[in-house]
């Protein structure tokens, strides 16, 4: 007979070994925060669904809050010269995070699950300081308010910028930056919109169903849907906490998790049926399919990427959704194709690898796992990419270039730098392709350009790149 695994942790304990983890790795060579949990949760189950839901909400809620959890905790100090090991600062952090930011956990559970974690692990003697600071941040809680409670009480004497980087947790140089492009008040903004859990978005998948079906159903099964604001196949769902598969219809491919911004890259792209496009960038293919999904799949959708295992994701999306015209390519085999595939392509999805740092929301991992030398880096790849790719299109062709960044580097830098290289291209403004209300969302130049806000898509980039027709 066989045996049932025992699990022998509770879900503040694991949530506590994935922060270590985490943190253990160097930070250019960081697992994303997302797989690294996922990672954990199937190594050490079963979970139920409540308790998976828990896990992330503590992990990405420590990570989400990092340096203010620390500035609250080593105020409480006793000894301020005292150094926590690790696995005592991951409790502590899962304390205050929980006491200062969930409203459904007593106190007294977040610190007793702490103590108990602490006396678990080999730093026992720390099981009184740790109860100790967790009581008063406790009592500061209960006294002032949550609100009130976050502030910290040693950040007076700073500069704004350092004020504004501790009290919504992102690196100086981050806030710096922002800060001198955009303001302290609209800086403000984009930092407080990064601390707020994006909402869950689909795509309905409309070769197979329409949006109001997808809406009536979902109402049905007491799910909060709502069309989205600016892609027609768009629904927003509110204040769901589950796994996505767990969503009447994904088994059936009714839909995608994907983003508005994300959503609207495709529309730039502005795929036609019969047509030979290329996604060089596909990752698990949300936009791929996207592109099938535009073109009712009539027509040839090539995608490569870099990752092996996201080429995977992708060929598993598309079983899924029913769809039929996708070839994945290897990133190698892609490669020693080259020169055979001069020209062959009507369009060009260049979704390209970069900082990431306008879908902080999602990943809030992204604030520490980046530095100042990230965005030039990323930018030297980003051209690279391009220009390796021109050869690719057909006379007359369109590239999209896109980024999850408002970054200049990445962005508008990279487009200069692309046009002054290849005079025989030029811009294709954006409000050409987007209509209605994702219209607003293209900027002087042309480009789409998506600010993160609290309600709205993630941050993004687009540019609409197409060659001249050569005339003979």
């Amino acid at each position: 007979m066989k045996k049932t695994r025992r699990r022998v942790i509770t879900t503040r304990q694991l949530a506590a070994s994935v922060l270590l983890k985490w943190e253990g790795f160097s930070q250019s060579r960081r697992m994303p925060l997302a797989q690294l949990t996922e990672d954990f949760l199937e190594n050490t189950g079963p979970w139920s669904v409540r308790d998976r839901a828990l896990v992330r909400e503590l992990v990405f809620g420590v990570v989400r809050w990092l340096v203010l959890l620390d500035r609250h905790i080593d105020f409480q100090l006793i000894s301020k010269k005292k150094r926590l090991s690790s696995i005592v600062r991951s409790h502590l952090r899962i304390g205050v995070f929980q006491i200062l930011f969930l409203d459904r956990i007593p106190f007294s559970a977040a610190v007793n699950e702490a103590v108990k974690g602490v006396k678990s692990s080999n730093n026992a003697w720390a099981s009184g300081l740790v109860n100790a600071v967790l009581r008063r941040v406790a009592e500061r809680r209960e006294s002032l308010g949550p609100e009130m409670a976050r502030r910290c009480e040693d950040t007076m004497g700073l500069d704004a910028v350092e004020r504004l980087a501790i009290e919504t947790s992102h690196p100086r140089w981050m806030v710096n930056r922002w800060v001198g492009r955009y303001g302290l008040e609209e800086a403000r903004s984009l930092c407080r919109a990064n601390n707020i859990q994006a909402p869950l978005t689909l795509r309905v998948n409309t070769l197979t169903i329409t949006r109001e079906h997808v809406l009536n159903t979902l109402t049905d099964h007491g799910i909060d849907a709502v069309p989205g604001r600016y892609a027609p196949e768009a629904i927003m769902i509110r204040g769901y906490s589950g796994s996505p598969v767990t969503i009447p219809g994904f088994k059936h491919g009714w839909f995608q998790v994907q983003d508005e911004a994300a959503q609207l890259v495709s529309y730039c792209l502005a795929p036609k049926p019969h047509e030979i496009i290329l996604d060089a960038c596909a990752g698990p293919g949300g936009k791929t399919t996207h592109i099938v999904q535009l073109i009712r799949d009539h027509g040839i959708v090539e995608a490569t990427d870099r990752n092996d295992a996201r080429l995977e994701l992708l060929k598993e999306n598309q079983e899924r959704l029913g769809i039929k015209c996708i070839s994945c390519i290897p990133f190698e085999s892609f490669n020693a194709r080259l020169p055979e595939l001069e020209g062959r392509y009507h369009r060009i999805l260049v979704d390209a690898p970069c900082s990431g740092l306008g879908v902080i929301r999602r990943h809030p991992d992204i604030k520490w796992n980046r530095t100042r030398a990230s965005l030039p880096e990323s930018a030297s790849q980003q051209k690279s990419l391009l220009n390796g790719l021109v050869p690719l299109i057909r006379p007359g062709g369109t590239m999209v270039y896109a980024t999850c960044t408002l970054e200049p580097e990445e962005t508008r830098e990279v487009v200069e730098v692309f046009l002054s290289s290849h005079p025989g291209w030029h811009i294709v403004p954006a409000g050409q392709v987007l209509l209605g209300p994702a219209a607003t969302l293209v900027d002087e130049n042309g480009f789409l350009v998506i600010f993160p806000s609290p309600s709205g898509p993630d941050g993004f980039f687009a540019a609409i790149l197409r060659q001249q027709t050569i005339r003979n």
